[in-house]
């Protein structure tokens, strides 16, 4: 009824089924960082590390005290 277009369809365009381990460049997970990269993560370690002491140990502030008396 479609004049074999969808025949045509799927022989100009294959349904590829290509598992990944048939691809060598591809890797999960970097073997190797760059300065920049190890950087960035120690930043972002110092920065989260900041942030738990900030929220688990707030300071009085002194001069917030003597204003109340």
């Amino acid at each position: 009824m479609d004049n074999g277009a969808y025949q045509k369809y799927k022989l100009e365009n294959p349904d590829v089924y290509t598992p990944l381990t048939t691809y060598d460049y591809l890797d999960l997970f970097v073997h190797q960082l760059t300065w920049t990269e190890w950087l960035l993560c120690g930043l972002a370690l110092a920065l989260a590390v900041f942030a738990l002491y900030k929220l688990f140990f707030k300071r009085k502030d002194k001069k917030h005290e003597d204003t109340h008396e």
